[in-house]
């Protein structure tokens, strides 16, 4: 493997919501402005595909381990198993996550790149109707004249 590898950046969509597969999930360390100097902080790579009219696009999305419930990460395992699972105390493994749809709200940022902004759950899909019996033949209804008019009205 090459000391230097050129990859494509964040492949720029069009903002809107578009449904998202999550297809990976793996640790990474950064220095960020709130570290302390000298240590890189804990964060996970989130890997999103998007389908969108056009193209399948991989975007990636950070999460700090933090998990409460306004964390960022605590709004992707609402989206992903809901909230009857995400109850405190339960753990996940990659596997538990992975090949789950979402709907993903993407923006383009001022310098070009298309950012995930939040996560929701996919819409559920309905079970197929069963086929409708067949309709009857309609039969017209006879309807009575209704009663002449009267002279002698209060009015």
């Amino acid at each position: 493997m090459p000391l230097i590898e050129v990859k494509p950046g964040t492949p720029l969509i069009p903002q809107g919501t578009y449904l998202a597969v999550l297809t990976g999930i793996k640790p990474k360390k950064l220095h960020t402005q709130y570290s302390k100097p000298g240590v890189e902080d804990d964060f996970l790579e989130w890997t999103w595909e998007i389908d969108t009219d056009e193209k399948t696009v991989e975007i990636t999305s950070l999460t700090s381990l933090a998990t409460g419930p306004k964390s960022r990460i605590y709004e992707y395992l609402l989206a992903l198993v809901g909230p009857e699972k995400a109850q405190i105390g339960a753990g996940f493994e990659e596997t538990d996550l992975v090949g789950k749809t979402v709907m993903a709200s993407v923006v383009v940022t001022e310098d070009g790149f298309s950012k995930i902004e939040t996560i929701v759950p996919a819409p559920k899909t309905r079970a197929a109707a069963p086929a409708a019996a067949p309709k009857a033949e309609a039969k017209p209804v006879e309807v009575a004249p209704s009663p002449a008019p009267e002279d002698d009205l209060p009015f």
